[in-house]
């Protein structure tokens, strides 16, 4: 109320100013104005005065009769003054007065018979006060009165037939007060009413009807209410009416045939509403119009070909909506459509046939939505397009976005706010704008597919010749006269083993006599992975059976282990030798594919005992190592002896001289004490 007050002190005064400039020198003074220093209405003024203006001038009264000294008065304004009582006949006696203003003040009230007797009242403003209520009687009496204004006041209730005899009036301004309801014959005798204004109040609907009488109207702004509903014949007489204002409800559906036969209209806000979607023939009969706002509604999305019937429309306004996607059908029969609002909707792409029917389109706005990317060719069907806003989208600033780069590097001129076009992703982009990138920034993440790899697996065989350990092994041999042709068992294990250490191996050569049984054994691996039992087939015989134990750790690769044998052979082994009950030869052959890269040939010890022969293998390497480590060791042994010898030679006669000056010592010493303790005795 103070911003406004304001600004209409400093219209008048400059008004006032232009005015007085615009004046011939010889021509007759005719306004008056008086500031905070008058505190009571002056009886007199200067010759011919015309116009009389109180500007925040301290007048608390206005008193009856404070002008019948000045009928020649036109135009009384107070403006931001003090006042709060204005007195029945106040304003008596101005039968010429045109136009009387009291704004800005405290009134907060008014009596009934203020303003009678002002048959030339034309203009009656009394805004930004703090009246409560508008008495029957008020405004009696005014028949020549075209212009009402009452907003930006604080009136909850109206009486019935306040306005009665207005017959002339044509604008009433009634916004921005406290009005709950109003009653539908409230303005039925206005017949002359063109503009009709009563937004910003706390309406919850309209009346039934009360717009009946008003033939004239031209403008209707009941906007910024809380109407839930509007009647398809709420407005009977469209013809004339240009303007309709219902945007800032609680709207959330229109009838079909609300506009129909709205041949006058140019002006149609239905912003701010709960809108979620709009009847496919709104706008069939609306022709005229040059604007459309439907901005802050929940609409989703429009029916095709909706806005085809306005041939007219200039500016079309969709914004704050939950728009996800568009099509050209939805601006059909646009041709003439110049500027398009749709930012802050949810729109993650466009395409080039979207725009295609708005051929005059000069501004198009799709700032604050959820484009990540766009075609190079979003915008080619808009030849005459000058302004583009994209700001505030989250873009993916890729290789993807390479043709669409290209095309605003071409037509930067046409962006509107390029610095607030940035990258959202990729993290080491963001926030930074996408016209300051260059082209090699503009990289996608490499994704390798998967892929199948072939291993060839190489079998290497390789033999290792060592130097023949002899060792007597004492045996009880017990030949079993069995005559039995040689059997060869072949046994074929797999198994995962996982070797990570060379297997350590103790030379041995023992030198067993053949027998003529050929016996399969049990053999028992334990590995680093599960453990095989590896059992055969023994014929029935009262032999025992050998059972060997073989402790092997291979690394993971798929390996295939052959051990052929024919006869009694001779083996590297350490053994550690127990009574010999039997004598077996033995013949077993052993495949055991396991995860390695190397093929590796095993001989297995062919024993004449039934002993479990726990076997202890010693690589090459590692006896090369001992030897190594005994050489050095005996080389240090060696240097230190030498060592010893060199410091014990000089020490040794030294020691002999010391022993020899000792014992002198120490014979002096005890011949010193025995003499004495001769004297001792003496004394």
């Amino acid at each position: 109320m103070l911003m406004e007050i304001k600004g209409l002190h400093f219209y008048i005064l400059l008004h006032l100013i232009c005015c007085s400039g615009a004046q011939d020198i010889t021509a007759e003074q005719y306004q008056d104005v008086y500031d905070k220093d008058v505190t009571t209405i002056p009886e007199t003024l200067k010759d011919g005065t015309k116009e009389l203006f109180f500007v925040n001038s301290q007048i608390d009264v206005i008193p009856n009769g404070a002008f019948s000294k000045n009928p020649q008065l036109e135009k009384v304004e107070f403006l931001g003054t003090s006042t709060s009582s204005v007195e029945e006949g106040a304003f008596e006696g101005l039968e010429k007065v045109a136009t009387i203003e009291i704004s800005g003040t405290k009134l907060t009230s008014l009596p009934v018979g203020v303003f009678k007797n002002l048959p030339n009242l034309n203009t009656l403003i009394l805004k930004s006060n703090y009246i409560q209520r508008l008495e029957k009687g008020l405004f009696d009496g005014l028949s020549a009165l075209e212009k009402l204004h009452l907003h930006i006041n604080e009136i909850s209730s109206i009486d019935e037939g306040t306005f009665d005899q207005l017959e002339n009036l044509q604008e009433i301004h009634l916004a921005k007060n406290k009005l709950i309801s109003i009653s539908s014959a409230l303005f039925s005798n206005l017949k002359k009413l063109q503009v009709f204004r009563i937004y910003e109040n706390q309406l919850t609907s309209m009346p039934d009807g009360i717009f009946d009488n008003l033939q004239n109207l031209k403008e209707i702004a009941i906007h910024g209410n809380r109407i839930t509903n509007i009647q398809p014949d709420l407005f009977p007489h469209k013809n004339k009416l240009t303007k309709l204002f219902l945007d800032s409800n609680l709207l959330t559906e229109l009838p079909p045939e609300l506009f129909v036969d709205f041949s006058a209209l140019k002006s149609l806000t239905l912003h701010h509403n709960q809108l979620t979607s709009l009847p496919s023939v709104l706008f069939s009969e609306t022709q005229k119009i040059t604007e459309v706002g439907l901005n802050s509604n929940n609409l989703k999305s429009l029916p095709a070909k909706v806005f085809a019937p306005l041939k007219k429309i200039k500016k079309l306004d969709l914004s704050s909506n939950q728009f996800s996607h568009l099509s050209g059908e939805f601006f059909e029969g646009l041709e003439k459509l110049s500027e398009l609002n749709l930012q802050k909707n949810s729109i993650e792409s466009v395409k080039s046939d979207d725009f295609a029917p708005l051929q005059s389109l000069l501004t198009l706005n799709l700032a604050k939505n959820n484009i990540r990317n766009l075609p190079g060719d979003a915008f080619d069907s808009l030849p005459k397009l000058s302004k583009l806003y994209l700001n505030d989208n989250p873009w993916q600033c890729d290789c993807n976005l390479l043709p669409f780069y290209t095309w605003m590097k071409d037509n930067e001129g046409k962006i509107r706010s390029p610095e607030s076009i940035t990258c959202e992703n990729p993290e080491d982009l963001r926030a930074q704008s996408v016209l300051s990138l260059k082209e090699d920034q503009l990289i996608c993440p490499t994704t390798v597919p998967p892929t199948t790899t072939t291993v060839t697996t190489t079998t290497t065989t390789v033999t290792t010749t060592l130097p023949p350990t002899t060792t007597t092994v004492p045996t009880t041999t017990t030949t079993v006269p069995t005559t039995l042709p040689p059997t060869t068992t072949a046994t074929t294990t797999t198994l995962p083993v996982t070797t990570t250490v060379p297997t350590t191996t103790t030379i041995t050569t023992t030198t067993l006599p053949p027998t003529t049984t050929t016996l399969p054994p049990t053999t028992t691996r334990p590995t680093t992975t599960p453990t095989t039992t590896l059992p055969t087939t023994t014929p029935e015989t009262t032999t025992p059976t050998t059972t060997t134990i073989l402790m092997t750790t291979t690394p993971t690769l798929l390996t295939t282990t052959s051990l052929p044998t024919t006869k009694p052979y001779e083996t590297l082994k350490t053994v550690p030798v127990l009574p010999i009950m039997t004598l077996v030869t033995k013949t077993e052959t052993t495949t055991a594919p396991v995860l390695t890269s190397s093929s590796i040939k095993t001989t297995v010890l062919t024993l004449t005992a039934a002993t479990t022969v726990p076997t202890t293998t010693t690589s090459f390497k590692t006896i090369l190592w001992i030897i190594y480590c005994s050489a050095v060791l005996l080389l240090v042994v060696c240097c230190t002896a030498v060592l010893v010898k060199f410091i014990y030679l000089p020490y040794h006669p030294l020691r002999e001289r010391e022993s020899v000056i000792l014992l002198h010592f120490y014979k002096k010493s005890i011949l010193q004490s025995q003499i004495s303790e001769t004297e001792t005795v003496a004394l």
